[in-house]
């Protein structure tokens, strides 16, 4: 019903519009810029080159990073195979995803960034409270990295986690399309998590691809499916299509995930008769370990989970051997497996299922949080409203859309988990995402806020149900940390330092963010397509 309403708003107010293309499918190449959607000529990496004179693309290198040591991430253009069909991408060193970082707490190293593709860019150190002169984000901290130019980072990873650095230029564009990469920060507490069998980092990343395999172009000045965000066609995990790998029934796996999607949320699930347990998340471990049967994953955030090959039925001590699913998309009702694992028979070592059970309580991370639990119960600080509004002919937006016409039911759990074909229509003419004060009315490019080193500042996040189009919005602050403390007045009982929060439709979510990182941040939805369309504010920390 939503989707109906919508879909009518949208085709009245593209009456009054120029006529333009609406179907994309199967009109892309590499070697020409064919019509785009949005009526203007689309683009794609190493657009009027020959693809086989660039170099193939590698695979993820994990790279050890010494403090004090100096590295080079060079945006470079390669060539790469998906599912049988040679497209033009972009990697960090020719790698892709670029190189995974590993590195010690408290470390600090140098990145020096040569520019070698067709775009402008940077490099943002997401969720890392860095200097902020070294944050990446265009008009706030530096210039864009012009094509052929050369910056040079200071990292400083004051903080264990699972990090990520991607491009903060053309996020909807330059990001899919190869610029991202993972930062493991191993704790100074080299009895931070519980001995496990295997360690290993999914990195996950989908692909909107044409019926011929070619990458459906982007808008050349602006990022198009600005509704939704864009949705992949073909899965990447670490960068190719994903293999099912095998594990021992027995197995305890500690797994890292990444969601390095523009706009897609992921559900991390447990085998059938194993456990998923949560010890860590973006920026280190839980307070308190939990076990769950899935965890939802939106872009941006990470997850760090055990996971137990186990079950007290037929498979023990037999060779047989199952492929179950590990990561699903799409709606929870028919899920779409992205990557699987397959259950080898037979066991390994004993039953360590009692074990596994024990949840630990990090005494270190309950210290790092008391000081700040005497502001759980204050009043907000901030209120922020995520709605969208629609555009006037003068090009003005008008929030709440056309007195409400436009709106329809929300999803039944607040969450968009698939396409819609509405989305591939020209939308960034015809609206614009917002990020409003409840205060003062100050959207986007307007939304100043001002805090002070030390301060616990409250925001309340209302992700309006009556929007036009109402849809999860994950919120991410650059160059801070935050508690969630609530969803819908709920407590979050599995506190955690994070730098995203997924806010559902509908929702009203609750945060504690701790100022201690002084400078000038941005804070966006981190739906590339909604960042590019205007969603975000400033955080001034004095």
């Amino acid at each position: 019903m939503k989707h109906a309403f919508l879909l009518t708003g949208i085709i009245l107010l593209a009456a009054c519009a120029p006529a333009m293309p609406m179907n994309h499918t199967g009109m892309n190449h590499q070697m020409d810029g064919r019509m785009h959607a949005q009526g203007e000529i689309g683009f794609l990496p190493g657009q009027g080159k020959d693809i086989a004179s660039l170099p193939e693309a590698q695979a993820s290198e994990i790279l050890d990073v010494q403090d004090g040591q100096t590295i080079n991430l060079n945006p470079t253009l390669v060539r790469k195979t998906i599912n049988g069909t040679e497209i033009a991408m972009y990697g960090y060193n020719g790698q892709i995803p670029g190189p995974l970082l590993r590195m010690h707490q408290g470390s600090t190293f140098t990145v020096n960034v040569t520019n070698t593709i067709d775009l402008p860019t940077t490099i943002h150190w997401h969720g890392i409270r860095l200097q902020n002169a070294n944050d990446g984000a265009v008009g706030v901290n530096q210039e864009a990295i012009a094509p052929g130019d050369s910056y040079t980072y200071t990292v400083a990873v004051p903080d264990e986690g699972m990090y990520w650095y991607h491009t903060h230029v053309r996020e909807d564009l330059e990001q899919p399309m190869g610029l991202y990469g993972g930062i493991i920060v191993t704790p100074a507490n080299a009895d931070a998590y519980e001995p496990t069998d295997i360690e290993q980092t999914f990195m996950l990343n989908d692909l909107l691809l044409d019926a011929q395999g070619q990458p459906v172009p982007y808008g050349r000045e602006e990022a198009d499916h600005t509704l939704m965000g864009r949705f992949g066609t073909t899965f990447l995990v670490n960068g190719d299509a994903p293999a099912s790998f095998q594990k021992e029934l027995g197995t305890i796996a500690l797994f890292t995930f990444v969601n390095a999607s523009n706009t897609r949320t992921y559900r991390i699930v447990p085998p059938p008769d194993g456990m998923l347990k949560i010890v860590g998340g973006d920026n280190g471990r839980v307070e308190k370990q939990y076990l769950t049967d899935s965890y939802t994953l939106a872009p941006s955030e990470r997850v760090i989970a055990e996971v137990y090959f186990w079950d007290d039925g037929v498979n023990r001590g037999t060779t047989a051997a199952r492929t179950v699913p590990l990561v699903v998309a799409g709606d929870p009702a028919n899920p779409i497996t992205v990557q699987t694992i397959t259950i080898r028979g037979g066991v390994v070592g004993v039953d360590r299922s009692q074990t596994f059970k024990q949840l630990r309580t990090n005494d270190d991370v309950v210290k790092s949080i008391d000081p700040f639990r005497f502001a759980f119960g204050k009043e907000p600080d901030h209120t922020l409203l995520l709605d969208m509004g629609m555009m006037h002919a003068t090009g003005s937006a008008q929030v709440g859309g056309m007195g409400g016409s436009m709106t329809g039911s929300i999803p039944h759990d607040g969450i968009e988990w698939e396409d819609s074909p509405m989305n591939a229509m020209g939308m960034s003419s015809m609206m614009q995402w917002k990020l409003i004060d409840e205060a003062t009315g100050a959207a986007n490019e307007d939304l100043v806020y001002t805090a002070h080193t030390g301060d616990n500042v409250k925001f309340r996040i209302i992700n309006k149900a009556n929007s036009p189009h109402p849809m999860q919005h994950p919120i991410h602050f650059h160059g801070q940390r935050f508690l969630v403390l609530s969803d819908n007045d709920i407590p979050n009982e599995h506190l955690v330092w994070k730098d995203t929060v997924l806010v559902p439709a509908g929702h009203t979510v609750d945060i504690l963010l701790d100022a201690s990182n002084p400078g000038t941040w941005m804070f966006h939805c981190h739906i590339a397509e909604h960042l590019s369309n205007g969603m975000m504010g400033i955080l001034k920390v004095l």
